[in-house]
């Protein structure tokens, strides 16, 4: 397995490609994220292996709950939160930006607001938050030379 993060493999990265295509990953997963959540909160558990939760939780604290255990089924919405709460061990900020971004589909400003950091800090981190993103969900666009050769005739 190749280290996506040596230098000389991330010289033929294309990083703007690359975080465009994390920030549609994004936009494409939260509004599902989202959408499983609220199909949990609304079903009773009888099962020993998944924690109880009530049906009147409002609290983030349930809701990160809710998807640790959203996490352990196999489909492509439990990877894609498998894959944030791998990439929000890196930064403080980066963790917060996904978490809030990512799962919870607040705005740039609602995020600052809540972290209480300016929306200009926010900027900065959000680039590379879907880097990761990107890298983590195998979307990295590389950069590839070609030559082209013309014939005069």
């Amino acid at each position: 397995m190749i280290n996506i993060f040596d230098k000389e493999i991330i010289s033929k990265i294309d990083m703007d490609k690359t975080v465009i295509k994390g920030k549609e990953i994004c936009e494409l997963y939260q509004p599902l994220v989202e959408k499983r959540l609220r199909q949990l909160n609304t079903k009773t558990f009888n099962s020993a292996s998944i924690v109880v939760f009530s049906g009147a939780s409002t609290g983030s604290a349930s809701s990160d709950r809710l998807l640790k255990s959203l996490s352990w089924n196999e489909d492509q919405i439990a990877n894609y939160i498998r894959s944030i709460f791998r990439i929000q061990n890196e930064d403080r900020t980066i963790r917060e930006f996904l978490r809030m971004k990512c799962l919870y589909g607040y705005t740039d400003r609602e995020i600052s607001d809540k972290l209480e950091i300016s929306e200009r800090t926010i900027r900065r981190y959000k680039n590379r938050a879907y880097f990761y993103l990107a890298v983590y969900s195998n979307q990295v666009e590389f950069i590839y030379e070609r030559t082209y050769h013309f014939y005069l005739d």
